[in-house]
């Protein structure tokens, strides 16, 4: 059974809106670029693990968690997808790179060979595999809870892999996954249904999920630097206008009434959890005090404070 889902995370969302609203020009910018084709390739790949694990339906009672992030002893440490079954855990590190994948052993080397000939030596998915593993085995000894824990690296089924010596860690890929659990032998039951279903409930209850809104605090950048303007959903152009009560696109003519509310998360994303009425023209390049306060009230916020000290915060966030 999954007891957790896998969402987008939120620094690939903030990514996105940093590359939509910072100047082409900008020095960061190219960086910016690469780090989310990364980790859109990344979440691309765990979601199609995810998909594959969709064919493991074993008759024993079992757990499945995605993108599950505890904190034990002041370290806060990720696990891209974790299995409880009734005689161990299995941490899943998934990878999806581009390029031919060649592991050396003694020392265990991952290194990346790309097509233009140029290689470069990986951070090892085993030796973050066993850092998880120590971690997840103290978080368990804090709540009285003994049971072996193995990991599993999962890899693109896009990769060429080329292995000198199999390591102890488990290498495979993605589509080989639910074969090689279907395996699996149950010989010793530790945890029954109820202490599966328990452990599992406390793990989602204990995720923490890493949060780096605002982007231009995490990652150091002037909010100054970010472009305001309401951005058209169908050409992009940044900078629709509000008249007739809609908004308009005057490159490709679009029309809308809720395209301030991708422009309101962009600022809670980028700049700050609440906003101003004063902020929000600012920022939509609205002229109107009265359209503001109404397009305001009428997208999920509450209003705090009075007068000039007023601001806007999410409902959720009340």
């Amino acid at each position: 059974m999954i007891y957790k889902q896998r969402s987008m995370p939120k620094k690939l969302i903030g990514q996105y809106a940093l590359i939509q609203r910072l100047p082409p020009e900008h020095g960061e910018l190219q960086k910016i670029r690469e780090h989310h084709k990364n980790n859109e390739a990344g979440f691309s790949g765990e979601r199609d693990f995810d998909k594959q694990m969709l064919e493991f339906k074993p008759k024993y009672p079992h757990a499945i968690l995605h993108d599950i992030c505890l904190k034990q002893d002041g370290v806060f440490f990720q696990m891209d997808s974790i299995l409880i079954t009734p005689a161990s855990i299995i941490i899943f590190e998934v990878k999806n790179f581009g390029g031919k994948i060649v592991v050396k052993s003694n020392p265990t080397q991952f290194i990346l060979e790309y097509s233009t000939g140029e290689r470069k030596v990986m951070r090892s998915p085993i030796t973050e595999l066993d850092r998880k593993i120590f971690f997840l085995l103290e978080w368990l000894k804090q709540r009285k809870i003994s049971i072996p824990i193995d990991g599993i690296v999962s890899l693109a089924f896009t990769n060429e892999l080329n292995m000198e010596k199999p390591p102890e860690t488990k290498v495979i890929f993605t589509y080989e996954t639910p074969n090689f659990l279907r395996t699996l032998q149950i010989n010793k039951e530790i945890l029954g249904r109820n202490e599966i279903k328990k452990l599992a409930l406390e793990l989602k209850r204990n995720h923490q999920e890493y949060n780096p809104f605002p982007m231009t605090k995490t990652m150091n950048i002037p909010c100054t630097h970010i472009l305001s303007g309401v951005i058209c959903p169908s050409c992009n152009h940044r900078g629709m206008h509000w008249a007739k009560k809609k908004w308009n696109c005057r490159k490709c003519g679009h029309t809308g009434t809720q395209n301030h509310i991708n422009a309101l998360a962009d600022w809670t994303y980028l700049i700050e959890d609440k906003i101003t009425n004063k902020e929000f023209r600012n920022f939509t390049q609205l002229q109107s005090h009265h359209v503001a306060k109404r397009l305001l009230a009428k997208s999920n916020l509450t209003l705090r404070g009075k007068g000039s000290g007023s601001y806007y915060v999410k409902n959720h966030e009340t």
